[in-house]
């Protein structure tokens, strides 16, 4: 008799290329369950993360993952890296031991069950950055972040990388972006110092600094940059292509075309702060205007557990007249849009406010390329494949169509930068 055993084979080990997992040896129509189980570091935070399949051998006495659909587990459908974004945590520690590395590599056990019994065991290790990428933080010249480099120095089209309303450096998409043949700049904005601690005011000149001092990089290839916002970000890299036309390509995910207002606490003030300036003037936003009503509602909602965020989003974007002049003008981008929507978006109605965009773009005739990639059934969440979804109803949509809009709005954001640079 053959003897049962996981066949793993990985063509690359960075995270966001899909995994080949097989089981041979078995007999026809034997169940057996392949589990996952991972730690997570997270700061002060040990995650015990697990996810598991059940699965029915064929004829052949083969399970292959990318196949079949799990008879049980923690995730339905055909997905052969469904094990990877089902994780869920089991349970936490206190982390005493381990240093925290924002990008470490993230190490998996893959045990084989049958009849209750571990009959084969595997471990992988996945990784957010290529060998050949280098990572060098930057504080220098106003400019706060992270630079992914080719570590022999060599000119590479580059790609400037902004997150939203977590603040800090969004460096996981700038690692694998860098990893797929650019440069990369993760850009601090806030949240960070010595950055502003508030998502208010914030100056577009941060953005121009990035762009001079890459321009100035012998590994910056010449006439092209590109730039990728996630949420509020998204909203940035519009808003910064309409401001600096060295910017070729821009990709929102997840994000709006129109400016709202800085992120603050509800409160009863009367009037909302801008997110952005530029020449120490507020970039028009929706909207200066407080109603104490909602944003009471909105408080209470939060304290209650629920989510308040399209309740809020609704609101700013609800006056028609201030909703227009707080549009970004699309049109005046000097090179190819992407943009990226889930239907269930669960902070603010993302394919409503990006059809916005696509009305100016057919309006004006523009000429370069234009997109809008609309999933359904996906929440806030779409982005870097084969990681955890949560799905939670702070960020809306369901964890298998979020798991494969991610995957194809990624293979599709490479392609996108690829052909911009080459168009």
């Amino acid at each position: 008799m053959r003897e049962a055993q996981l066949q793993i084979h990985m063509e690359s080990p960075l995270i966001d290329r899909p995994v080949d997992i097989r089981v041979t040896g078995l007999s026809n129509g034997q169940k057996v369950t392949v589990r996952f189980q991972r730690k997570s570091y997270w700061g002060s935070t040990i995650y015990f993360m697990e996810s598991h399949g059940t699965y029915m051998a064929d004829a052949e006495g083969v399970v292959d993952l990318q196949q079949v659909s799990p008879i049980e587990g923690t995730y339905k459908g055909v997905d052969g890296m469904g094990l990877f974004w089902s994780l869920q945590v089991k349970r936490t520690e206190e982390n005493s031991e381990e240093t925290f590395e924002k990008l470490q590599p993230q190490s998996l056990t893959i045990l084989l069950e049958s009849d209750g019994k571990v009959i084969d065991t595997k471990n992988i290790t996945r990784k957010w950055i290529d060998d050949d990428v280098i990572r060098t933080p930057v504080n220098e010249k106003g400019v706060v972040g992270t630079f992914f480099h080719a570590s022999d120095s060599s000119v590479r089209p580059t790609i400037i990388v902004v997150g939203g309303s977590e603040g800090g450096i969004y460096e996981f998409p700038a690692a694998l972006l860098a990893s797929h043949g650019f440069n990369v700049l993760a850009l601090g904005y806030w949240g960070q110092e010595p950055l502003p601690k508030q998502l208010v005011e914030i100056p577009l000149e941060y953005i121009e600094g990035a762009i001079h001092w890459l321009k100035n990089r012998p590994e910056v290839a010449k006439g092209w940059l590109g730039m990728h916002g996630t949420s509020k970000g998204g909203e940035l890299a519009l808003l910064a292509a309409t401001y600096f036309e060295d910017i070729k390509a821009v990709v929102s995910l997840s994000g709006s075309p129109v400016v709202c207002c800085g992120i603050v606490p509800w409160t009863e003030q009367k009037e909302l702060p801008p997110a952005w300036t530029y020449q120490g003037k507020a970039v028009p936003y929706a909207r200066p205007d407080n109603s104490v009503e909602v944003s009471n509602k909105c408080q209470a909602m939060r304290q209650a557990g629920e989510n308040p965020l399209r309740v809020w989003y609704d609101y700013l974007t609800s006056d028609p007249e201030i909703t227009e002049q707080a549009t970004i003008p699309v049109e005046k981008i000097n090179g190819s849009i992407v943009l990226i929507s889930g239907t269930d978006d669960a902070c603010f109605d993302s394919v409503r406010l990006n059809e916005r965009a696509m009305e100016r773009l057919r309006q004006y005739n523009f000429k370069n390329e234009y997109n809008h990639l609309v999933y359904e059934g996906a929440g806030h969440e779409v982005g870097i494949p084969f990681i955890p979804v949560s799905a939670s109803p702070f960020t809306g949509g369901n964890k298998y169509d979020i798991a494969q809009s991610s995957r194809d709005s990624w293979e599709k954001t490479i392609e996108f930068f690829w052909r911009s640079l080459n168009s």
